[in-house]
């Protein structure tokens, strides 16, 4: 009789809900056949700006309940290594099919179920939020999947025959229109679902959408029912981005501690100067490789340009501060982005690097994505 209670009890604290401050995930996906699959949430106020759980697999099936304090992304990773897309050079593409995405938020039991083939067809459900993430990725998925194993191909250079070759492209870039107008009718007929702002914010991260197309989707959007979304909070930092930061416009204020040297930075200091703003990070090859010209230019035209750095770092700047600490001769202003001071969000910026030219009162005249000599160019053409 005492077993029986025992296991009575057990069952019903299987089926409690979670708590406010809880999240529940279980998951059943036919095919998965690893010991752990690994949640990934994804927030800058975690070191890294990740947390990461492992979770054991048991036939297939997983469980996890544990704390969140607001909505939040995260993905899954199935563990499996099958499923990776690897390139021809060894290294892999970053393919979502391969990844479970889904939301997380105090309160929520999400069911994970789908199987596992040559990518991860597997998808959320339990709420509208994760109901409305799977009506997406159940249409786009599919095609990411036939569209990276082109670019598998292709990498491994095993394919000689042009007019294939030829094809293969075609096809690929087929794919890839089917996958973006999917995702645009998505943000047509979803004004309301947290799925469409955060599909929104990562369309602009990719420079997916124009600056056009990202306003007018987002002033269709319900902003009563988003307005506790932190999705929808930091698409709108964007479009006020796109707006601030046009050319001719004063360049938004710069005020912060988060220097390299720990004092107080202000931009506007340096009115009377041109001003470049470097937007960088440590782990971006470009912005490094084109750091050694941005020297040259600024001892050839010391008195009359500066240039500022905002490096935006996965981690709580260490790698930032010994990169500068170990090349001196890139102290520059250096700044560190942060939640809490986001100029990457505040600039709109989508790649990297992306620099900014400020005149000497403060107004934008360009912004240039990626290290190529345009804005050298157009430096020489202001200054000389």
């Amino acid at each position: 009789m005492k077993k029986i209670i025992s296991l009575l009890l057990c069952v019903i604290t299987l089926q409690l809900p979670a708590q406010k401050n809880q999240f529940t995930l279980t998951g059943k996906i036919n095919g998965l056949d690893s010991k752990k699959v690994f949640l990934i949430i994804y927030d800058e106020a975690y070191p890294n700006g990740i947390r990461r759980d492992s979770i054991i697999v048991n036939n297939g099936s997983f469980t996890l309940t544990a704390p969140i304090e607001k909505l939040q992304y995260a993905s899954i990773s199935p563990g499996i290594d099958r499923i990776v897309k690897k390139s021809g050079s060894g290294g892999y593409y970053p393919a979502k099919s391969s990844i479970i995405q889904l939301f997380l938020f105090p309160g929520a039991q999400v069911v994970v179920s789908g199987k596992i083939t040559d990518f991860a067809d597997a998808y959320p459900s339990g709420d509208k939020a994760n109901n409305d993430f799977t009506r997406l990725n159940k249409a786009i998925y599919p095609l990411l999947n036939k569209s990276v194993n082109i670019s598998v191909k292709f990498s491994k250079k095993e394919i000689k025959d042009t007019v294939l070759i030829k094809k293969m492209k075609d096809t690929a870039d087929m794919l890839d229109k089917k996958v973006l107008a999917i995702k645009e009718k998505f943000l047509r007929e979803n004004t309301a679902s947290s799925a469409a702002a955060w599909l929104l914010s990562d369309m602009m991260i990719r420079s997916q959408v124009s600056n056009e197309a990202a306003t007018a989707f987002f002033n269709n959007m319900n902003k009563e029912k988003l307005a506790d979304v932190p999705f929808y909070a930091d698409v709108a930092k964007r479009i006020e981005g796109i707006s601030a930061t046009a050319i001719g416009k004063t360049v938004p204020e710069i005020n912060t501690l988060n220097t390299y040297d720990g004092k107080r930075f202000d931009l506007t200091s340096l009115r009377g100067k041109y001003v470049v703003i470097d937007f960088w990070g440590t782990w971006c090859g470009p912005c490094i490789a084109g750091m050694p010209k941005m020297k040259v230019y600024l001892d050839q035209y010391k008195d009359k340009l500066e240039i500022v750095g905002i490096a935006q770092e996965s981690d709580n700047g260490s790698r930032w501060k010994k990169f500068i600490f170990d090349k001196p001769q890139y102290a520059w202003h250096q700044i560190l982005n942060t939640k809490e001071n986001d100029f990457v969000l505040q600039f709109n910026v989508a790649g990297f690097p992306t620099k900014f030219i400020i005149d000497p009162n403060g107004k934008i005249l360009g912004r240039f994505v990626g290290e190529d000599d345009q804005i050298y160019d157009k430096i020489d053409e202001l200054l000389k």
